[in-house]
């Protein structure tokens, strides 16, 4: 298919877009487990990793698509490699706040980083 990157092309770029990661921010990896009346609580024990990644603001369409999860919250887009075990549901501190990973949709044909929203736990 004309337009498609060649397995050659993606190793070429992938160490550009590295590079371009210009944060390490902690992540935290959600665990769930049942409180005493039965419901399902969220906790974040420790640490999970630092992520190498790039914020940034999220375009109009994503607002637009995603309005129902982000409901008035803020919300950025976070870029990281594919390499790192990111979550739905796993928090990242930036700005002294704590974010919820949300997905994105994604109708790429190919992926050199992944691109998910972020909305501020409030």
């Amino acid at each position: 298919m004309a337009g498609l990157l060649t397995a050659d092309e993606i190793a070429w770029i992938t160490p550009i877009v590295v590079a371009s990661l210009d944060q390490s921010l902690p992540l935290y990896h959600v665990t769930t487990a049942p409180d005493g009346a039965g419901h399902m609580t969220e906790t974040y024990p420790t640490l999970s990793f630092m992520l190498a990644c790039t914020i940034g603001k999220p375009t109009a369409t994503q607002l637009s698509t995603y309005a129902d999860i982000i409901a008035g919250q803020r919300a950025l887009t976070l870029r990281y490699m594919p390499t790192s075990d990111v979550r739905e549901g796993d928090r990242v501190v930036y700005m002294g706040l704590n974010w919820k990973v949300q997905p994105l949709a994604n109708a790429e044909s190919y992926t050199v980083a992944n691109d998910v929203l972020i909305t501020v736990v409030v």
